[in-house]
């Protein structure tokens, strides 16, 4: 019960709250619906309070027991780090050193129980080879979780490792997002080797000149480096775009101005 969305009977209603099926789990009065009465069915997520008491919330956690979600770090201490669960109880996650991390950061971790049946977070995750080859070239969700040197590892459909590769990675990427990707090899051990779904490269140049009142400080001649920073897109694709649009930028030593 503990981690999940549960339907439990309305038994009692006290003054500090509402009492809830037969195990009579304590749904605090904040939480209670207003016109909340004895026999009503609500749904509700069960978790422990600080002290381990069984406990019930209608607030709508971001993720549940065994699930695998991004949290943002909200306090650290000596054994590990507190993660928003978007409830009234922040969720644990144990780290040997926990202050290489930093407040507001986001981690990739699947929710658990420990043995005592609290919720805990943990970031190492499991994973099943993958032998499915009809996924072969479709399109996923994929969740980054992890930088390598060769580039971003990924929680594939919650259970599956995949790799997008540095060197084929068109636009930044950060931890604990959520990307659309295609499917272009199944290892041999089961493993993923994943494309990001790219973007229309006008459509892209379009958005970033829009959103920076229709001028950049790009040319055609530009530093690669410069023009992915600002733009998030490769030399070639930026060029490939200004291209594309010639009829609709003007272009000069300073930049590119859109012009409708």
């Amino acid at each position: 019960m503990v981690g999940s969305y549960v339907n439990l009977e309305v038994r009692k209603i006290l003054p500090f709250g509402a009492i809830l099926g037969e195990k009579e789990i304590l749904l605090p009065k904040k939480y209670m619906p207003q016109d909340c009465q004895i026999g009503d069915t609500l749904e509700v997520f069960v978790y422990t309070d600080s002290e381990d008491r069984i406990i019930a919330t209608t607030l709508k956690p971001y993720g549940v027991l065994d699930e695998i979600v991004a949290l943002e770090i909200v306090d650290i201490v000596n054994n590990g780090v507190y993660l928003d669960l978007g409830i009234a109880k922040d969720i644990f996650m144990p780290h040997q050193f926990p202050y290489s991390l930093k407040r507001g950061e986001k981690r990739v971790v699947k929710i658990q129980k420990d043995k005592e049946g609290r919720l805990i977070a943990n970031p190492i995750l499991k994973f099943i080879p993958c032998r499915d080859k009809s996924k072969l070239r479709t399109k996923s969700f994929a969740k980054v979780y992890r930088k390598t040197p060769l580039g971003f590892e990924c929680v594939v459909e919650e259970k599956y490792q995949g790799m997008l590769y540095d060197n084929e990675l068109f636009s930044v990427l950060s931890i604990a997002q959520e990307v659309e990707v295609v499917i272009k090899n199944i290892r041999p051990d089961g493993k993923l080797d994943l494309k990001l779904v790219q973007e229309d490269e006008v459509q892209s140049l379009l958005k970033t000149l829009r959103a920076n009142a229709n001028t950049l400080k790009l040319t055609k001649d530009s530093d690669p480096q410069e023009i992915y920073k600002i733009a998030k897109m490769s030399k070639k694709a930026f060029k490939r775009a200004l291209v594309k649009l010639a009829d609709r930028i003007n272009q000069s030593q300073e930049g590119i101005t859109l012009l409708r």
